[in-house]
């Protein structure tokens, strides 16, 4: 019902506006050596039945390499950009890889930290120290860590992940993480509204000037969404009863 619901809503602006550097940044993740082989080495590590598996990750990585584009747009060679989405990719792959332990994004950080300096991966230290920051960074609503002050790469991974909160939650995101905690219907209604506050309190959190121009509308497509399923919902649950 929810992706049916979604179906009928626009496509986010930033989605058509930015199809050039988006598909530019689908080709890097498929394509790059560095990012396939860290791609094959986490996969048996990455949990996909809590809604921030491998699919989040990638459209993660898409969106924030097309982030980085737009940023530098006419400020760095052809060769820093790539190298500037690359960081950034790697850092999407890597970034929930403890989505499901309590302080994530430190522990994520400090998992990517030993895996990029003992695999032979063709990354400097301060490469390498860039992703674990931008790791650190990546969560919502947390303080920022002054030790690890936001990048550009931190940026743009943030409001990639969080473009997430848009439509997306509500296809797959919310879905995976119902099924994995066994939450009833009767409940998800009840924490339903709680959940659409932050949802709303996601729309002023956007970090880069892309993020803050464009974040908004996934939001609100996810806004919408929710409210179009949520109504759906309760009649269906009124007829049943009714």
């Amino acid at each position: 019902m929810a992706r049916e619901i979604v179906a009928t809503l626009p496509r986010p602006p930033f989605c058509t506006l930015f199809k050039d550097e988006i598909t530019r940044s689908r080709h890097l993740l498929c394509s790059d050596p560095l990012l396939i082989k860290l791609k094959n080495e986490i996969t048996p590590l990455v949990e996909d039945d809590f809604g921030h598996g491998m699919l989040h990750s990638e459209l993660v990585c898409v969106d924030g390499g097309a982030i980085v584009q737009i940023e530098l747009k006419h400020r760095v060679t052809p060769t820093e950009m790539e190298r500037a989405m690359l960081l950034v990719q790697t850092a999407g792959l890597l970034h929930d890889i403890k989505r499901k332990e309590k302080h994530h994004s430190e522990k994520g950080a400090r998992f990517a930290r030993t895996l990029l300096e003992s695999g032979n991966y063709a990354l400097t230290s301060a490469e390498i120290e860039t992703v674990c920051s931008a790791i650190r960074n990546h969560e919502a609503f947390q303080e920022k860590n002054l030790a690890h002050p936001p990048s550009l790469i931190s940026d743009a991974l943030y409001d990639a992940d969080k473009f997430r909160w848009g439509p997306d939650n509500f296809t797959h995101t919310v879905w995976d993480m119902v099924i994995f905690a066994k939450v009833p219907l009767v409940e998800f209604l009840r924490r339903f509204p709680r959940g659409m506050d932050k949802l709303s309190q996601i729309r002023n959190t956007f970090r880069t000037d892309t993020g803050k121009a464009y974040g908004p509308g996934f939001i609100n497509l996810g806004i919408e969404a929710g409210e179009l399923l949520v109504a759906a919902l309760q009649e269906e649950r009124s007829e049943l009863f009714f």
